[in-house]
């Protein structure tokens, strides 16, 4: 089940947030909230994207730009994560050969089969 947590939520559970700066990060479209027939509600991986918005920009001093790009770069990391995740669990139902040539390639030996 996702938790939904309201804007007031958020910016009470991330100490350096303000309502501008999550407007800010939802104007670079780095954060963007589920709408609800409550209003926008944020699940907790965008309270963890926030928190490290605010981490990166308080911290680090990163600008704007280089916080688009951060995040387009994790968001990719992680849906290549997700891919990758979802040829092991394909692999796993497959037969014990099929398992051992795969192994085999990845490690360099058996690379003409």
């Amino acid at each position: 089940m996702t938790n939904f947590y309201a804007p007031e939520q958020v910016i009470e559970s991330v100490t350096s947030l303000t309502a501008e700066r999550l407007r800010y990060f939802e104007r670079l479209r780095i954060v963007s909230p589920v709408l609800t027939t409550d209003g926008p509600r944020y699940r907790t991986l965008d309270i963890r994207r926030i928190t490290l918005l605010c981490e990166l920009t308080d911290d680090f001093e990163v600008n704007e730009d280089a916080l688009v790009i951060i995040m387009s770069l994790l968001d990719q990391l992680h849906g290549t994560r997700i891919k990758l995740d979802q040829v092991v669990e394909a692999l796993g139902a497959e037969p014990s050969e099929v398992k051992l040539r795969v192994s085999r390639r990845l490690h360099g030996a058996d690379a003409t089969d």
